[in-house]
Formats: structure tokens, sequence, C-alpha cells
């Protein structure tokens, strides 16, 4: 057993190396970290939310075609009439494609600007612009959509509709994905020549 985890325990020690060249030991690094702790937070709440669902099938509570909203045509929105818990967990898809875009920034911003701290020294900081706070703020996001799903699982348990939960995790990481759009645009105006 002590040579198993000894093995897992020189892979990671591997991965972390690979991570330090590429993402930094300073702020560029910092700010993807907590942005995938983020995520990983979110993807366990959704998954437990999912799987309360599946074992009792009254995790939702007032499914959301009771309360679909009409269009002026008398159609039920695609939105509103999909199931809350599903909407939850459809957010870790587009969280795991926001954890590229965030590799991405942070490799960037690490290549072209090394930060050993958590400062970015000045004329790195008029470069950067507010890339560093969009970057904190997308993380923020993401911890908001995951009290967001956690709500959802409180009020599930309890018997209370979840379908307000399950808009606020859109409309959070939707929010974050603006931020990171954001970011890119700064980035991209640093990368013009």
């Amino acid at each position: 057993m002590k040579r198993f985890l000894s093995g897992l325990r020189k892979k990671a020690t591997k991965t972390a190396i690979k991570d330090d060249d590429r993402f930094g030991t300073g702020l560029w690094r910092h700010n993807r970290d907590r942005f995938i702790r983020a995520v990983d937070r979110y993807y366990t709440t959704a998954v437990a939310l999912h799987e309360a669902r599946d074992s009792d099938g009254s995790a939702t509570s007032g499914a959301a075609s009771a309360n679909a909203d009409e269009t002026s045509d008398g159609e039920a929105t695609a939105a509103a009439a999909k199931d809350p818990v599903d909407v939850i967990v459809d957010g870790t898809h587009r969280l795991n494609a926001l954890v590229e875009v965030v590799d991405d920034l942070t490799a960037t911003l690490h290549t072209r600007f090394p930060v050993t701290g958590q400062v970015v020294p000045g004329p790195a900081r008029q470069a950067v612009g507010d890339a560093p706070e969009l970057l904190t703020k997308a993380s923020s996001k993401v911890g908001e959509a995951v009290l967001a799903a956690s709500m959802a699982r409180s009020d599930g348990q309890s018997g209370r509709s979840i379908d307000s939960n399950a808009e606020a995790t859109v409309r959070f990481i939707t929010d974050a994905e603006e931020l990171l759009g954001r970011a890119r645009e700064i980035l991209a105006r640093v990368e013009e020549p």
C-alpha cells in the first residue's frame, strides 16, 4: 500500500511541476487555481443534486413543466420547460469549457508577464489592465453559482421549487463567461503587434 501511495505522490508532483512551468507560481496561478476549485465545487454539488433526484425523484419539487412560461405563441420556452436539475447539471459543461479559457489566459499571462508574487509590476500592470480583477470576478461568479446550486439542494430536500436556483446558476455562469471574454479582449490587445 505504501508503495502504491508513493507512486501517486510522484505523479502529483510531476503534474504540479508542469503546472508551475505553464502557469507560474504567482498571481496567475493563484487566479487559475481559485477558478478550478470553484468549478470543482460546482461539479460536486451538481452531481449530488442529480443523484438525489435520481434516488427519490423529489429533488425538483414543482417540476419546470408546472412553472413553464408561455411565449406569445403559447409555447413553453425551452429553458422553462427543462428540469431545473438538468439546467444545473448542464452548467458543468459550460464551466468545463471555461476552464480551458482560464488555462489559456493564465498561461499566456505567465508567458508574457511572469509574476512570482501577488502583485503585478507597474509596466506589466499597464499592459494587462483589468485582466487580474476580471479573472478574480469570474471565479467569484462561479462561487455564486455554487451557492445557488447548494441552495437548490437544500430547497429540493425540503420540498420547495428550485427553478429560481437553476436560473441563478445560469445567470452566474453567463456572468463568468462575459468576464472572461473581457479578459480575452484585453489580452488580445496586448498580443497585437
